[in-house]
């Protein structure tokens, strides 16, 4: 009857004490590590300045190719000595009192008037334009003339932006707005959670600074072109977030025709957290219709830094009695060997150097040591102990149908 009797107990305790599992916490302890592990990196990241995403403007337009500009000349009088002289025809235009005339700079910087023929007023200020119209119709052809010359229409380019922006499209940008911020601007700023803007190009323009450049496998080109002519494509990449800001020249942010702008998001970095925990009290950042279930897993997020002690709580960490107080990180080292870290849940709340920072990929276990064991032990055992003599009666009083 002894052996009975404790072999029923011996049964009865492993039966509310749960499953076996190892006691012993494996892992170097946080503490001995050196601060490299705790460097919160994004707390000290910069943000783009946005500002050096555009392109230079000079402080007076300068007229070039496809700009469409009203050029008026009023008030016209034969020139002095004209009016007999056989070389007053038709074709000269004295007879008429108002040119107004819409016109469209060639791409070799000229328009065409009349009675001075083509001229050239691409690279000029639209003063200087101006100025230099007025000489010519004053130098031949009428005394004292009124010219005025405006601008009617800038040329544009032509670019597609994509990705992470809230309006992607096709967008015509003028002159001197032809740059990243305004392409961004047209297709509504960017979506929340985006981490890098990127501007692809065919390198007949190439960029003068390229963090980071891809060239094209010439088998990519048009058949028809000799494989040594096919065209190249240069990718400049801009993050939004990083520990140096990038410099941006304001050449580098001048776009071109057929250039596309695309702001991408990073892929998702996640880290896993295994243990006793409560899916009820789980927090995710994730935002919008990213949510999706990721088991055990959770996404770090794009902007701020958490450490092993936040992980687990989001992961839902119940209590030191229903979850043990230990863990140990296992990590994929700079070598590529594992590396346990066991870090200390209690310990670290109230001392920086037990407490490390959590890494993509990391799989945080909740060590079920000695400590935790008894807890839980005398947590569900005790209790019970001490109930059972009076369950029956309880049951009884609560119920007193059950006396009968």
């Amino acid at each position: 009857m002894p052996r009975i009797s404790f072999l029923i107990y011996l049964l009865v305790t492993v039966a509310t004490c749960g499953c076996y599992a190892p006691l012993k916490s494996p892992g170097i302890p946080a503490a001995s590590l050196d601060d490299s592990f705790r460097y919160a990196k994004k707390a000290h990241e910069a943000e783009l300045n946005f500002a050096t995403l555009t392109g230079y403007a000079p402080t007076e337009y300068i007229l070039g190719a496809d700009d469409i500009v009203n050029i008026r000349v009023s008030e016209v009088t034969p020139f002095a000595g004209l009016e007999n002289s056989e070389q007053a025809s038709p074709n000269r235009g004295v007879s008429t009192q108002k040119s107004d005339l819409d016109c469209r700079i060639s791409a070799e910087g000229t328009v065409l008037l009349p009675l001075i023929g083509t001229i050239k007023i691409g690279g000029f200020s639209i003063e200087k334009a101006r100025q230099k119209i007025v000489n010519l119709f004053a130098a031949k052809f009428l005394d004292n003339p009124k010219v005025s010359v405006s601008l009617v229409e800038r040329s544009s380019v032509g670019v597609m932006v994509l990705g992470g922006v809230n309006a992607p499209g096709y967008y015509k940008l003028p002159k001197y707005e032809n740059d990243i911020a305004h392409a961004i601007a047209s297709a509504g700023g960017i979506q929340l959670g985006q981490t890098e803007i990127q501007v692809h190009r065919r390198a007949s323009t190439p960029f003068l600074q390229t963090p980071a450049v891809q060239v094209a496998d010439p088998a990519l080109g048009d058949p028809g072109l000799p494989m040594h002519a096919a065209p190249q494509l240069s990718i400049l990449r801009i993050p939004l977030r990083c520990h140096y800001p990038p410099s941006v020249s304001p050449q580098d942010a001048v776009l071109f025709d057929s250039d596309v702008v695309v702001v991408k998001k990073s892929p998702d970095k996640t880290f896993y957290v295994v243990g006793q925990l409560s899916g009820n009290n789980q927090v995710r950042f994730t935002v919008g219709n990213d949510n999706r279930d990721l088991g055990n897993g959770f996404l770090l997020p794009p902007d701020r830094d958490v450490d092993v002690v936040t992980a687990v709580a989001m992961a839902g960490y119940i209590d030191p009695i229903d979850s043990p107080t230990t863990v140990t990180v296992h990590r994929t080292g700079s070598d590529g060997n594992p590396l346990l870290i066991r870090v200390d849940l209690i310990a670290a709340r109230f001392d920086r150097s037990e407490n490390i920072m959590v890494l993509p990929g990391d799989i945080i276990y909740l060590n079920p040591d000695p400590a935790w064991w008894l807890r839980r032990t005398l947590d569900r055992v005790l209790p019970t102990i001490i109930t059972a003599p009076y369950t029956e009666l309880m049951q009884k009083l609560l119920n007193p149908g059950r006396l009968n």
